[in-house]
């Protein structure tokens, strides 16, 4: 066999290797620790760590899919929405150029390894294979970046409009360290900043003109279900949506309740944040439903939609999970179990320790009182107390499995 035929044979043997879907989520979670260790921008928002993940995973499909044939670049479109993500979060050029230069080195070791991983009995000289693999790799990023500071600035551009640059400088710097004075920011944005405030993020598990179209029927919806005029937008992402409602009084968010079909009919993802007065209320509604929206995306198909009011504690507890897990185990025990009756008796449970009231919980559920009595009896049965004993810690290990599921097993 020839140098030439060896190394095509070889090839081949790689791309199926790297293409298991093992190896494939290696590459990207290996990559993609050492892109968050270095840019805290994009690790401390969970919405473009989830966009880095994608243009990752999306970028090593294509480069393996063409490495058989004479290079040209095939950018995925995922690439392109991170970088439109960034430019959209106002983040400099910079940061998408250190993304591509950090991940580098990270590479070129993931490439070394899988070398070695692969081998072949036939297979060329290892500094031979090295050569080949790395030079169209280092192509492959090359060319991504300078198509993607194209991306880039046209995304940028498209932002120049007047309104919008002056809306996204005033939101961003009623986010920030030094916040406008309320009648300032109110007379920029058009927004009743003196009201109460309630905050939204919409997102889509896919990026397109559609999918930013829905995210305004959500929003809008929201809007409406809360008897508020228009919410304030802001597109920050390729795949998300802040929003901020304002109303006279406290809203009663158990309105929002009827649009889990919409958001399940147009794909969409919403979490709300606690409604809170004037600008203060503005910040700390959008922080908590930045918190919500980081919990819901830890768990796929999770609900569609997420109140903050509702996790709350499950929010404080995400960063302990081993002590979750050990206080969900301790406190129900074998009524924890993954069991689809159970299911039935840990919601039955929950919501009565929300109301403490049988006829409420019945009419909640929709089920005869004589079912609810039946499943707190089972419940008490399981627990080996009443419901009402310790009661606040059954009813955070009750949403701790209703929202994460059944726990492992906590060392």
């Amino acid at each position: 066999m020839s140098e030439n035929n060896a190394l095509t044979s070889w090839v081949g043997d790689f791309v199926d290797y790297c293409g298991k879907p093992a190896v494939a989520a290696d590459f990207v979670n290996r990559i993609d620790d050492v892109i968050a260790t270095q840019i805290p921008e994009i690790a401390g928002d969970a919405m473009l760590v989830q966009d880095l993940h994608k243009s990752t995973g999306a970028q090593w499909r294509s480069f393996l899919a063409h490495l058989s044939e004479e290079h040209r670049l095939v950018l995925p479109s995922a690439a392109a929405d991170l970088a439109r993500s960034l430019a959209r979060r106002g983040m400099d050029l910079a940061i998408l150029l250190k993304v591509y230069r950090v991940a580098q080195q990270a590479v070129y070791q993931f490439l070394i390894d899988v070398i070695d991983a692969v081998g072949k009995e036939h297979a060329p000289a290892r500094d031979e294979v090295l050569v080949f693999i790395w030079s169209r790799a280092g192509q492959w990023m090359d060319d991504s970046v300078e198509s993607l500071i194209q991306t880039f600035y046209e995304e940028r551009q498209n932002l120049n409009d007047g309104v919008l640059i002056r809306r996204q400088e005033t939101i961003e710097a009623l986010l920030g360290d030094a916040p406008p004075t309320s009648d300032q920011a109110s007379n920029a944005l058009s927004h009743a900043l003196q009201h109460w405030q309630t905050a939204l993020l919409v997102w889509s598990s896919e990026s397109s003109g559609s999918a930013t179209e829905a995210m305004l029927d959500v929003a809008n919806a929201v809007a409406q279900a809360l008897k508020a005029p228009r919410p304030l937008t802001m597109v920050a992402g390729s795949r998300d949506l802040w929003c901020w409602v304002a109303t006279p009084t406290k809203p009663d968010l158990g309105l929002l309740a009827p649009l889990e079909a919409l958001l399940k009919e147009t794909g969409t993802h919403l979490a709300v944040g606690l409604p809170a007065p004037g600008v203060g209320g503005f910040r700390s509604s959008h922080d908590e439903a930045r918190s919500a929206r980081e919990l819901a995306l830890e768990v796929p198909g999770v609900t569609a939609l997420v109140r903050y009011d509702e996790v709350e504690l499950l929010c404080i507890l995400a960063s302990q999970d081993t002590l979750a897990r050990r206080m969900v185990a301790r406190e129900i025990g074998p009524l924890g179990a993954a069991d689809k009756n159970l299911a039935l008796v840990r919601e039955t449970a929950l919501v009565y320790l929300t109301t403490l009231n049988v006829e409420a919980t019945a009419e909640r559920l929709f089920v005869h009182k004589n079912t609810v009595r039946y499943r707190i009896a089972k419940a008490e049965e399981l627990l080996g107390h009443p419901l009402t004993e310790r009661s606040t810690q059954v009813e955070l290990a009750l949403r701790w499995v209703a929202f994460f599921g059944n726990p492992a097993p906590a060392g």
